[in-house]
């Protein structure tokens, strides 16, 4: 008798507080698993666990089979002290800090070298013939232009003739240069992805914007070429380097629209490509 009191007490109770049991998943093995639920409902998923599945993320899910788009990196201390901008040629260039290094925030559109002497301007017909430095503006475009600046040849770019072509206190970055962004950009957890990373988040072809973690903002400025056309415009962007290679050519790095990497090459010194300054 005294147990059957007990048990009508707890339903007396049930029936005058109520009692509500969460349904949901209660399998701890699904990509769903809800640990307040107390009734499965059917809904487990063991197929599509979404979340990071970068293991140089901060967030890296090990459990995650699917990608979301969600993973977050460590930009890692940024030590550089940079001044927010520079004007040279009446242009004013955003800079930004990228590790210990300072960067320029848009391309080259400089007419002139630092001590004021002009850069001679060429067609990109002319460019395979010439042996001096040049710039060029893209298809003649002005929008293009004012979007993405000069390109110059890379006989302009491993200049130092009249100070070079970015102004005092700046100049063409070397190989060592971007051997010390690539550097600094792995330890931030962007080895696979320095190119996403540098990538302006609109402008390129085939939506292959980046995410623009630093405020780079590389884009796609194209390529004067030595057939004498202008090709890839906001497909690919290839910045110079200032340092020769040992067979003459000139190294440099390269975005582009289909790639998440920022790869490094030599080309000959008479095509036209983007350029880039950084703070001595």
């Amino acid at each position: 008798m005294k147990h059957l009191n007990i048990i009508a007490f707890s339903f007396a109770a049930l029936a005058l507080f109520g009692c509500s049991k969460e349904e949901g998943c209660t399998y701890p093995a699904a990509c769903n698993f809800n640990e307040e639920a107390v009734v499965d409902d059917g809904s487990c998923d063991f197929a599509t666990c979404a979340g990071c599945t970068d293991p140089d993320a901060l967030n890296y899910d090990a459990s995650a089979t699917m990608d979301d788009g969600s993973c977050e990196y460590d930009p890692s201390a940024t030590t550089a002290e940079c001044v927010s901008s520079v004007d040279f040629d009446d242009y004013s260039y955003p800079v930004v800090a990228i590790g210990d290094q300072c960067w320029f925030g848009e391309n080259l559109r400089s007419t002139v070298f630092q001590d004021g002497t002009t850069i001679p301007e060429e067609t990109a017909a002319n460019f395979p013939s010439l042996t001096t430095p040049a710039r060029s503006t893209y298809n003649n475009s002005t929008s293009v232009f004012n979007a993405q600046g000069y390109l110059y040849n890379g006989i302009a770019a491993t200049s130092s003739q009249n100070g070079g072509l970015c102004p005092s206190g700046w100049h063409v970055p070397t190989e060592l240069d971007w051997v010390e962004l690539e550097s600094y950009l792995v330890v931030a957890g962007y080895g696979k992805r320095m190119g996403e990373a540098l990538k302006s988040q609109t402008g390129w072809a085939q939506n292959g914007n980046g995410s623009d973690v630093y405020g780079f903002n590389g884009s796609g400025g194209g390529h004067a070429w030595p057939d004498g056309s202008n090709y890839s415009l906001n497909y690919y962007g290839t910045y110079w380097s200032s340092t020769f290679t040992s067979s003459g050519d000139v190294m440099q790095r390269t975005l582009s629209s289909g790639s998440n990497q920022l790869n490094r090459a030599e080309y000959w010194d008479v095509i036209g490509c983007s350029v880039r300054c950084i703070a001595d």
